[in-house]
């Protein structure tokens, strides 16, 4: 395989900051690092009935970011959902779009990052003699110790792993399409339900099992010092996360 049998799928929905740009345009720029040339599919959600107030603000947003795409940026596929359909339903939804074996999951406000190098032949290499489905890029600089239980021993620079989460991560499409959608939520975070799945197939009752780890064959780059190749830029500045639990608790924002 080859780096450009790579397509970059990214998410945006609205923030804070919004109309500015700045934070995804740091985002596509920290992976112009990687991947000058890579196709972007760029997901760009809806509003949440909640969200209505932020309106002008997001359409102002969605008009500067079209703009880039026709005249500043290259080789972004901007995807506008005129409903809100979460990470979940873009994905079901412009996932026939990837026309590449491999997809690179970037949220908006989650980039890589531009100062640390990645092995991308040695990434490439775990999905051509297929020993991964996705590898994912930490965010931390170690494994922190409450998840020490989730980690299965480094072999190779790679962290087996039973910790799925949506920060940077490198995935086969027909295992996206065919494994982590059918078992997603609508209109939801991908994360929020699928990393249940993941420990229900490879640890069921805290016990390794070997047919359920073939599902999934999840690492974390794990080179050797420091692995941090990600960071986050938190596009939400501790305003609330929309989840489907708002109505259990009587939430109102």
């Amino acid at each position: 395989m080859h780096k450009r049998d790579i397509t970059i799928v990214m998410a945006t929905s609205v923030i804070t900051d919004h109309p500015n740009t700045k934070m995804i345009d740091q985002t596509i720029s920290d992976i112009r690092v990687h991947f000058p040339d890579n196709e972007i599919i760029m997901q760009i959600d809806g509003l949440r009935e909640e969200q209505q107030n932020r309106k002008k603000d997001y359409d102002e947003y969605k008009n500067r970011i079209l703009w880039k795409c026709l005249h500043e940026d290259k080789n972004i596929l901007p995807f506008i959902f005129k409903e809100h359909s979460h990470q979940t339903n873009m994905m079901r939804q412009t996932i026939a779009e990837v026309k590449t074996p491999l997809l690179l999951y970037v949220e908006g406000d989650a980039p890589l990052t531009p100062d640390m190098p990645i092995d991308w032949d040695k990434c490439l290499d775990m999905f051509e003699y297929n020993k991964a489905n996705t590898i994912r890029f930490h965010y931390e600089s170690f494994i922190p110790k409450d998840h020490e239980h989730l980690m299965f021993g480094i072999e190779d620079g790679f962290m087996k792993t039973i910790q799925w989460s949506q920060r940077p991560h490198l995935s086969r499409k027909k295992y996206y399409k065919d494994i982590v959608l059918p078992r997603c939520r609508d209109k939801f975070f991908i994360e929020d339900t699928f990393h249940g799945a993941i420990q229900d197939d490879i640890s069921p009752y805290d016990t390794f099992s070997e047919d359920g780890w073939n599902i999934h064959k999840l690492w974390i780059y794990h080179p050797e010092g420091n692995i941090k190749r990600s960071y986050h830029l938190d596009g939400r500045q501790g305003t609330k996360k929309y989840t489907s639990d708002d109505e259990t608790w009587g939430y109102k924002q």
